[in-house]
């Protein structure tokens, strides 16, 4: 018998993301930018099978490359209406514009900053909140204080800024785009997201969409424990990391 909401990270970095989310009686998946065969590969390994259910982010490959495969056999896509001209009319597709319910599971979107509309989301069931969110150039405060009170976040910590600097394979433009308003969150930046919510109280964090050309695990982690150390919460939280090629472990709350 696990607890109220489970998190697994069956992909996360820019090759691919999809995340699986259970309630006790629902699960959903969160994107489908691998194929369905490595999706009920990863969750058969954690006993658990197909969801009936897609909610997307954002319509970047990485993250929606495999979901027409998956509306074609028989799971439903729910996505915002702002997301309509990117996502275009289709059967197995559901719009939604704010909270919504999958079985006994809530699901309630908010706005991040990226190059295109995209959102974070919390889930909530049975008294339990677990929060995801990616693909964004900063995160404003009213965002970080709304998923404060999760049990369990996952949250984007996408690059090394020396690593991203030193990168002789990325022409600065695109340089500029991962470290703009619009792109992603460095490690500095999200290490310091991860000391405040680890300071309200979260008690998992999960640090996900690892960029493979410009961050490692141990980077990402290294900067997450520096920061919870200058703020004297060094071991007040679980950090794991979810990783592009690897299922992650299950985190229950």
């Amino acid at each position: 018998m696990y607890m109220s909401l489970r998190i697994c990270s069956v992909a996360s970095g820019s090759k691919g993301n999809c995340i699986y989310i259970s309630g006790r009686r629902t699960s959903l998946l969160l994107d489908m930018g691998v194929c369905m065969t490595r999706v009920r590969g990863a969750l058969a390994e954690i006993g658990e099978s197909m969801p009936k259910d897609i909610v997307l982010t954002h319509t970047h490959s990485d993250h929606y490359r495999y979901v027409g495969a998956a509306v074609k056999s028989g799971l439903t896509l729910h996505y915002n209406r702002v997301m309509r001209r990117f996502v275009g009319e289709s059967e197995g597709a559901e719009e939604f514009c704010g909270d919504i319910c999958i079985g006994d599971i809530t699901v309630s979107p908010f706005a991040v900053s990226h190059d295109v509309p995209c959102f974070g989301y919390s889930f909530y069931s049975e008294g339990s909140k677990i929060s995801v969110v990616t693909d964004l150039g900063f995160m404003p405060r009213p965002t970080l204080e709304a998923v404060s009170d999760s049990d369990a976040v996952l949250i984007e910590s996408n690059y090394d800024e020396e690593m991203l600097r030193k990168n002789t394979e990325y022409p600065e433009r695109l340089k500029a785009r991962i470290a703009g308003a619009r792109g992603h969150l460095s490690n500095t930046e999200s290490a310091e997201c991860v000391a405040y919510l680890v300071g309200k109280g979260v008690k998992n964090i999960i640090l996900g969409h690892l960029s493979e050309q410009n961050n490692t695990p141990e980077k990402a982690v290294a900067c997450v424990m520096d920061a919870l150390s200058r703020h004297n919460l060094r071991g007040a939280a679980n950090i794991s990391v979810a990783l592009q090629n690897t299922c992650s472990g299950v985190t229950e709350v």
